[in-house]
């Protein structure tokens, strides 16, 4: 224990640990304020932004809010009518708020693809010819109506403060073993009453437990932010009903039939499980490096690499459709792409990976484990010289 806290004390009081702690918190705050800065919403001719909208939108939901049916839809389009005026580079009609907004998307005739492209509703179909009733009886639950704004907002902040603390899990672990071997300090630390083992177990805990405060730090803070202002309502709601999912059809993947509740709940964990895993492989580079600067270096390649991978299967990936092995092993490659750490912070790779999320957690977990172990191998076999 002495160990543990001794190399968690390290890496947590580090300038540039502290800096970028800093920096994180500030552009999760930026970002939060810019989200709430955009809400619009208009009710009885009067337009409201930022904060304002967001408790108006919150305050119009109470009355319909609970499970959907034809009658409430119809109340909502004779309260407040169907959206209709467009405003160049705006990106819906300027005049909707969250309940008439959400019945012309769902439950209408209208269209929005941009301001020189959209329908104007003018008919409330019944739930039982769209979308909403495939996905009632495929999930066999009730409809739910509620806001659920906030949950939007929450996933896009959190992936905004994860990237970043991703970047400060990087610097902050890389210098666990390649700092030792830097400073050459191995002789002191080998010499030890507790032994080699006890201080690499210690290190390798202490870097864990960095990347799971990094994590947890911005999914509170980001749980915080939202709370205090657009509450926690909304975790009943379809993903497909929200702007979450990219598709208006609800039944077109199997994450858009998911509760907000659930889908949250998936993203965390696969957005931990990515932290977890880029942890392992820094840590396992720091352990070859003999300096801090090229374990930072190679373990950022490696962290942004699957992104370029994804662009080069996508631009040319094509190409090799009517090679079969060819196309197995790019499969095999989109795999690997969407389990690594990069990606699992993003939350809208969920919608692409819903099939197989059980296969790419035990992809991720599989990393940490061999990271680990090779972190851990290669330490203790270091010669001191």
């Amino acid at each position: 224990m002495r160990l543990y806290k001794m190399e968690l004390y390290k890496l947590c009081c580090k300038k540039i640990f502290i800096i970028g702690a800093v920096c994180v918190i500030v552009i999760v705050l930026f970002a939060f304020w810019l989200k709430v800065n955009g809400e619009e919403s208009t009710v009885d001719g009067v337009k409201y932004t930022g904060l304002q909208a967001v408790r108006v939108n919150r305050q119009i939901t109470e009355e319909f809010k609970g499970i959907l049916t034809d009658e409430k839809a119809e109340k909502i389009v004779e309260k407040y009518g169907f959206p209709s005026e467009v405003e160049l580079y705006f990106g819906y009609y300027s005049n909707a708020n969250y309940l008439n907004g959400w019945v012309e998307r769902m439950l209408s005739d209208g269209d929005y693809y941009d301001w020189d492209n959209y329908k104007i509703a003018t008919v409330i179909y019944p739930i039982e010819d769209t979308e909403l009733e495939k996905a009632r009886e495929l999930t066999g639950t009730e409809l739910v109506l509620d806001y659920s704004d906030g949950w939007v907002t929450f996933l896009d902040v959190m992936q905004i403060g994860l990237l970043l603390g991703s970047i400060l899990i990087l610097f902050g672990t890389s210098t666990v073993f390649a700092g030792e071997k830097q400073n050459n300090t191995q002789q002191l630390l080998f010499t030890t009453k507790e032994g080699r083992g006890s201080d690499i177990y210690s290190k390798m805990a202490a870097a864990f437990t960095v990347a799971f405060n990094v994590w947890f730090s911005v999914i509170i803070l980001d749980l915080a932010l939202c709370g205090m202002v657009y509450g926690f309502s909304g975790l009943k709601c379809l993903v497909g009903t929200t702007s979450i999912a990219y598709y208006h059809v609800i039944t077109y993947l199997p994450y858009t039939m998911w509760t907000i509740g659930t889908m949250i709940v998936t993203v965390l964990l696969r957005s931990l499980l990515g932290v977890f895993l880029l942890c392992a492989m820094t840590i396992c580079i720091s352990a070859y490096m003999k300096s801090t600067f090229n374990a930072v270096v190679l373990a950022a390649i490696l962290w942004v690499l699957p992104i370029l991978l994804w662009i080069l299967i996508r631009e040319g990936g094509q190409n090799f459709n009517s090679y079969i092995i060819i196309s197995i092993v790019i499969s095999i490659i989109r795999y690997f792409i969407f389990a690594s750490p990069i990606y699992s912070v993003f939350y809208d790779t969920v919608s692409d990976g819903s099939r197989i999320l059980t296969l790419l957690s035990v992809i991720a977990a599989a990393g940490v484990v061999l990271f680990s172990a090779g972190a851990y191998r290669k330490y203790k076999r270091q010669q001191v010289v």
